[in-house]
């Protein structure tokens, strides 16, 4: 859908009505009706969507604990892994970052498209940038889409880092990102640790993970209100075919199709401003302009800051 200042007016306008209209501060909680299937965990599966590495290191450390424990473990983005049964695992965790305060479309999309996974335990976790914003309904809507396919809630996990969201620094707020620039730590690994391990005690001991969303009023400007509102103060957005060197890091991170290297450009109706393209472009080829600033990306602005993302021993060493 092609975003205008008018749309974008009806859809805050809407997106207010449903915070007003809602009148009482609401909490859903998990429900599911399959009853957990045996309490021997032989094989795992660990899935994410990530962009610049935040998630994808979260689950890595998750798959690492996992194989620790003796499980045979099958880990990557969603978008690597091909030809995935679900019912062929004893346990799922599947994660992504916050995007626009929920869950992106694109792996949304990816679990409504998964077969059964009745009686499977089932786990959730996000990663966000700073001190986020609506991670923890963010989470559960994983674990709500996992157990709408017959999984059994086993835990969900909120996880800290840096901001990748390329306009704050972009546009001279770089110190706002840089007040977490040792995030994740040492302190976050331990917890996402202590995550894992506890998704295998509590299957083993037969328990379920007791979740609930909660009420914010960030899920009335979640995903496509706040996308369309960052689209309005995006232009320029192009490739450079002068400076691309052809390396395909553009394409294969962008998860709706819309960025054509060969052709210098972008379909910017089709785009989800999730900024992939600019983030993972080791030539800085690809161009756009944010409130008529120059959009730099993510290995650019740790670069500049001399900022070296701490990893988990498992994944230095393993």
């Amino acid at each position: 859908m092609k975003i205008t200042r008018r749309s974008f007016a009806l859809m805050a306008a809407l997106a207010a009505a449903g915070l007003f209209f809602s009148g009482i501060l609401r909490c859903n909680e998990l429900k599911t009706g399959s009853r957990m299937k045996g309490n021997k965990v032989k094989r795992g599966l660990v899935v994410w969507y990530s962009q610049t590495g935040n998630t994808a290191r979260i689950g890595k450390l998750i798959a690492a604990v996992w194989k620790k424990m003796g499980i045979k473990v099958v880990s990557g983005d969603y978008r690597d892994l091909v030809n995935i049964n679900p019912a062929d695992y004893d346990v799922i965790a599947a994660g992504s970052p916050v995007f626009y305060y929920e869950v992106p479309e694109n792996f949304r999309q990816w679990i409504s498209r998964l077969s059964s996974i009745d009686g499977t335990p089932v786990a959730s976790f996000v990663t966000f940038g700073g001190e986020g914003g609506n991670q923890h309904n963010t989470a559960y809507s994983i674990l709500e889409m996992l157990s709408r396919k017959g999984g059994v809630p086993a835990g969900m996990g909120l996880f800290g880092a840096m901001s990748a969201f390329a306009p704050t620094w972009s546009a001279g707020n770089g110190d706002r990102v840089l007040k977490y620039k040792d995030q994740p730590d040492e302190a976050v690994y331990t917890r996402v640790r202590e995550y894992a391990s506890g998704i295998i005690r509590r299957i083993n001991a037969g328990e379920t993970f007791e979740a609930a969303g909660e009420f914010s009023f960030r899920d009335y400007i979640s995903g496509g209100v706040s996308i369309g509102a960052t689209k309005l103060l995006i232009t320029g957005h192009s490739v450079n075919t002068g400076k691309c060197i052809g390396c395909g890091k553009c394409v294969k991170s962008c998860p709706v199709n819309a960025i054509f290297p060969d052709k210098g450009s972008v379909d910017t109706g089709r785009c989800i401003a999730c900024f992939g393209c600019v983030n993972n472009c080791p030539a800085d080829a690809v161009e756009m302009k944010f409130m008529g600033k120059n959009v730099y990306g993510f290995s650019g602005f740790l670069k500049r800051n001399g900022v070296v993302v701490k990893e988990p021993a498992e994944i230095i060493n393993g």
